[in-house]
């Protein structure tokens, strides 16, 4: 097959594989009766983490409740994430690329970046010939479908790997970029935030090619930082994001649950609830020295069925108060005055490392630290005398009542249980834990 593209076209040849509804195509793989149905995941929080085809077909999409997803499509398959197995499944597609170069980044648990630069010579095959064995030898191993993007650079193969989805290839070379730029949206540029977009429109930027064609006055002028810098370099074709190879062994997410008896309809009591998982979240999140962009939350009713959303920060934090601000302000949108919950979960998603933080362009990021120093505090007195040791005011109803409640079960349990010496018999209150099978 002749190629379209010379070895110019590719100074450095990036590829981005992306797993087509990774998270639904790993369940329908591991259950043959799924396949051909519309399967959502994210059954334990009531919100869709992943979707299969069918079900995007249907008008279900990300994000979305569950019980909007069954109005619009009665038959969907509701699955509760099962993160062992995409993780193994992650770790085989890490596998399968470096079976061809060492030089892969695990960006998530259904992506990655591969350089495949100078292959050419080892395989006698153009690059996207290369790109396209990969791809199908994911597809033939694993059984999953993988769309890729061919680039120069991280940036172009990341916009490259979404044009054409499920299981496409496309290439960007350098000098055709504007052909693919002039249709994605600015906000739609990896390592572009939400408020980044905001601002870019405000400055008559609507398109990622109408920012790469700026020139470097207008970008001093308008104080562009560099990690917005580094990215309209790569639209215009440069190289600049250096591929991170060290094999990645964190944690994908960190989820809290919190249990209570008995249920309530109190919207402040079950909020407060909900504000401790935040903060257990969020302090696990930084002794692991990481931070989230997005983040989940449940509430679970006495009917053992479960609502939720979705939701995202303009930047990666590790601060409760801010998570708390984005839930109290959607709360709503789930709670439901006169019904009984009985449990709540928080989790933490597009997790990333403290030290691979982007400053952004408002100094959002720089307010973060500063409130940071009090976060810093509070882990050093709780690390000093105890967990829970100091809190925030927005669990102490939850924290209360809990303690309150383990002092009863305590003061029940100690009154079940008689050690008189005089006694031959002795008796211990020991939960039934259930028959293991």
């Amino acid at each position: 097959m002749s190629s379209p593209f010379s070895i110019r076209s590719f100074p450095r040849a990036i590829v981005h594989f992306d797993g087509d509804s990774f998270f639904a195509s790993v369940e329908q793989l591991m259950n043959h009766e799924l396949r051909g149905k519309p399967v959502v995941t994210g059954g334990e929080r009531g919100a869709a983490t992943s979707l299969s085809y069918e079900a995007k077909q249907m008008g279900a999409h990300r994000g979305m409740s569950m019980r909007e997803i069954k109005k619009i499509c009665p038959d969907v398959v509701v699955v509760s994430s099962d993160y062992t197995s995409y993780s193994i499944y992650a770790r085989r597609m890490y596998s399968i690329v470096r079976s061809f170069t060492p030089d892969v980044e695990e960006y998530s648990i259904d992506e990655c970046f591969a350089d495949i630069t100078g292959l050419r010579q080892k395989y006698h095959m153009p690059y996207e010939q290369i790109t396209k064995m990969i791809q199908d030898k994911l597809r033939a191993d694993l059984g999953l479908s993988f769309s890729a993007g061919l680039g120069p650079n991280k940036s172009l193969a990341k916009i490259a790997s979404k044009y054409r989805k499920p299981a496409g290839l496309t290439c960007i070379p350098a000098k055709e970029a504007h052909v693919y730029l002039k249709d994605v949206r600015v906000g739609n540029v990896w390592g572009m935030g939400g408020s980044t977009s905001l601002y870019m429109q405000k400055l008559g930027i609507n398109t990622a090619l109408e920012f790469a064609q700026q020139d470097e006055h207008w970008l001093e002028v308008n104080r562009i930082s560099k990690p917005y810098r580094d990215i309209w370099t790569e639209l215009r074709g440069g190289f600049v994001k250096q591929l991170n190879t060290a094999s990645d062994d964190s944690i994908g997410s960190i989820m809290k649950t919190q249990t209570f008896t008995p249920p309530s309809s109190d919207r402040a009591f079950v909020l407060s609830q909900l504000a401790r998982n935040i903060e257990g979240a969020c302090s696990k999140a930084r002794r692991h020295g990481v931070r989230a962009r997005t983040c989940s939350f449940y509430l679970k009713t006495q009917d053992f069925t479960y609502a939720g959303l979705s939701l995202e920060l303009s930047l990666p934090l590790a601060d409760p108060r801010e998570f708390q601000r984005l839930v109290e302000a959607e709360f709503d949108r789930v709670f439901k005055e006169g019904v009984l919950y009985r449990a709540t979960g928080f989790t933490l998603r597009s997790i990333t490392a403290e030290h691979a933080v982007m400053n952004d362009l408002f100094g959002d990021s720089e307010r973060a630290e500063t409130k940071s120093r009090i976060l810093e505090t509070l882990d050093g007195l709780n690390h000093k005398f105890g967990s829970n040791t100091v809190h925030f005011a927005s669990s102490f109803t939850a924290r209360k009542d809990g303690d309150a409640h383990q002092e009863r079960r305590a003061l029940r349990a100690r009154r079940r249980i008689t050690l008189p010496i005089e006694k031959k018999r002795k008796s211990l209150n020991i939960p039934y834990l259930g028959i293991v099978r």
